[in-house]
């Protein structure tokens, strides 16, 4: 029964018997997890606060063949996230993260652009980052990384590159994007600054809003909601 240690995100946890606790956690190394915190619920246990929900921390755990469970051994915790549930908003923010990261990703698969996402999320959103950008830019990276997000700047009909300040229309089904020379007539068209946010958000780390107006960030998070809507439904 190997150890195995690895730099991980807690994501919920869940009461198991009387004391102890399964926790749900995404490894940097081994990708999402559940394992068994035995004596967690415990009023003096030796976990602490590294079992908070979005907590940075290096756990320690052994893992069996053929195990749903891993038994975790021990926790360091690196980042506390209590700041950021000390704010309503910001909290309710949060476990949106976490319920994205739980849908998105599958078990056991390492993924380490989404666990640096995490991570740069969390950071803003303490760091006073405005909560609705931080919300639309996860969103838009999870549903990059899992090849859901569509290509904003080739048409879907005629494969031509669209430029940013041109127009164009989400085809109907809002799963791929089409040039204003190829029939739209079924399509809706986009508003350019929220292709102008899809860009900025894809070409740029997370350290503000650039001035991005709230409409066009309300329009994306509108239609992020689509999209992972139609990926659940798969």
């Amino acid at each position: 029964m190997p150890l195995h240690q690895s730099d991980s995100i807690i994501l919920k946890t869940y009461p198991l018997g009387e004391a102890d606790r399964i926790v749900a956690f995404f490894s940097r190394d081994y990708g999402k997890l559940r394992g068994v915190a035995n004596g967690a619920r415990r009023m003096k246990n030796r976990f602490g606060a590294s079992l908070e929900p979005l907590a940075h921390a290096r756990i320690q755990f052994f893992e069996r063949e053929n195990r749903e469970l891993v038994r975790i051994q021990s926790t360091e915790l690196l980042d506390s996230p209590m700041k950021l549930f000390e704010d309503y908003d910001r909290a309710v923010c949060a476990a949106h993260l976490v319920e994205l990261v739980d849908r998105f990703l599958p078990d056991h698969e390492p993924q380490d652009a989404a666990f640096r996402l995490v991570r740069m999320t969390v950071r803003a959103l303490e760091q006073g980052c405005p909560i609705g950008f931080a919300r639309c830019y996860f969103e838009v990276w999870m549903l990059r990384l899992s090849g859901v997000f569509p290509d904003l700047f080739l048409c879907s009909v005629c494969g031509r590159s669209i430029e940013i300040d041109d127009e164009r229309f989400l085809a109907a089904g809002l799963q791929a994007v089409i040039c204003s020379s190829c029939d739209h007539r079924n399509a809706s068209g986009m508003l350019t600054e929220v292709v102008e946010l899809a860009q900025t958000i894809l070409r740029h780390p997370l350290n503000g809003h650039g001035g991005t107006s709230d409409r066009a960030i309300r329009t994306l998070h509108e239609l992020n909601e689509y999209w992972i809507r139609r990926y659940s439904e798969q």
